[in-house]
C-alpha cells in the first residue's frame, strides 16, 4: 500500500493563510476557489517560526523570459518586431532584409570565434547581400583579411572597386591590364618592357590629324630645370631633338639639340653646312 502524505488544509471558501506550520510542514488554502496557493513553514534570521506563500515569494524569483516591460527585475526580457524577425511554423528562423543593422550590434559581439566553420558559405549569403551602404569605413582592414582569404574562386565575378585601392607587396597581374585615367605614374627605379615595339597616340588608328607631337618628353638640369624632347614633330613633319622645350598642349617648341654620332646614313642633306676640317 502506497504511503499517503497529507497537507494541512483549511476551510474550502477560506482566503486567509495559516497562521502558523512547523518548519518544513506544508499546507493548503484553496482561496475559495480562486486558485489556491501553498504555504511552506519557515524559520526567519531569529530562529522563529515563520509562513511562507510558495507562489507568490519562491516561484515569483524564479526568472522567467516574459515580454519586455518597464521593470528592472530579474526577470529574462526578449522583444521582436515582426517587421524584421519572423518564426514560421515548423520552427524555422527568417531574418528579414534589414532586421539586424550595425546599432544593433555591440563592439566585438560578432568574431571568428563564434562563427562556426563553413557557417557562411556563398549559398547563404544572398545577391547584393553585402554593399557599399552596409559596410563603414574602415569595416574591413588587413588584420581582418587572412592570407588566401580572398581567391579567385571566391570572386565568381568581374570584381569593380570605385574608390582607391593600394597594395605596400607585389601586385601581379595575370591577364591584360587596362588603366583609364587621365595620367599613369610609375614611381620605380627601374622599368623593363618585353614588349620590342612601343605604340604612341593611341590604341586605335586615328580618323583624322590631331596635329599634336609624338615622342618622348624627358628632365634634365642645365643651371635650372629643363624639359627636351624627342620624337615626331607634327608640323615639320620630321624627326626633331630639342633641348629647352616647351610643351603645349602636347605640341613641342625649342632649340634643336646637337647630335653626336658614329655615321650617318642619309639619302639627301638639305640646308647643311659641313665643316671638313683643317689640314
Amino acid at each position: 500500500m502506497a504511503n499517503t502524505i497529507t497537507i494541512k488544509k483549511n476551510a474550502y471558501n477560506s482566503t486567509s493563510a495559516p497562521t502558523s506550520l512547523a518548519f518544513g510542514e506544508l499546507a493548503v488554502n484553496n482561496n475559495n476557489g480562486s486558485g489556491a496557493k501553498l504555504y511552506v513553514g519557515s524559520k526567519t534570521s531569529g530562529n522563529s517560526a515563520d509562513v511562507t506563500d510558495f507562489q507568490s515569494t519562491i516561484l515569483a524569483a524564479v526568472p522567467i523570459a516574459t515580454a519586455a516591460s518597464s521593470d528592472s527585475g530579474t526577470k529574462g526580457k526578449a522583444q521582436f518586431s515582426s517587421d524584421n524577425f519572423a518564426v514560421t511554423g515548423n520552427g524555422f528562423v527568417t531574418i528579414k532584409d534589414s532586421g539586424i543593422v550595425a546599432a544593433e550590434l555591440a563592439s566585438s559581439s560578432v568574431t571568428a570565434a563564434k562563427i562556426d566553420s563553413a557557417a557562411v558559405t556563398t549559398a547563404k549569403i544572398a545577391a547584393d547581400a553585402v554593399t557599399n551602404a552596409k559596410l563603414a569605413d574602415d569595416a574591413v582592414d588587413t588584420a581582418q583579411v587572412v592570407n588566401d582569404s580572398i581567391t579567385a574562386a571566391k570572386l565568381a565575378h568581374n570584381l569593380t572597386l570605385p574608390g582607391n585601392i593600394s597594395t605596400g607587396g607585389t601586385l601581379t597581374v595575370g591577364g591584360n591590364l587596362t588603366v583609364n585615367g587621365t595620367t599613369t605614374t610609375v614611381n620605380s627605379t627601374t622599368t623593363t618592357l618585353d614588349d620590342p615595339i612601343m605604340t604612341l597616340g593611341g590604341d586605335t588608328a586615328p580618323g583624322s590629324d590631331d596635329n599634336k607631337d609624338r615622342g618622348v618628353e624627358f628632365r634634365y638640369y642645365s643651371g635650372s630645370a629643363k624639359v627636351g624632347f624627342m620624337g615626331w614633330d607634327d608640323s615639320e613633319g620630321k624627326f626633331t631633338l630639342m633641348t629647352d622645350a616647351t610643351n603645349s598642349s602636347e605640341v613641342f617648341s625649342g632649340t634643336l639639340a646637337a647630335l653626336k654620332m658614329g655615321a650617318l646614313t642619309a639619302s639627301s642633306v638639305t640646308g647643311a653646312t659641313i665643316d671638313g676640317g683643317t689640314y
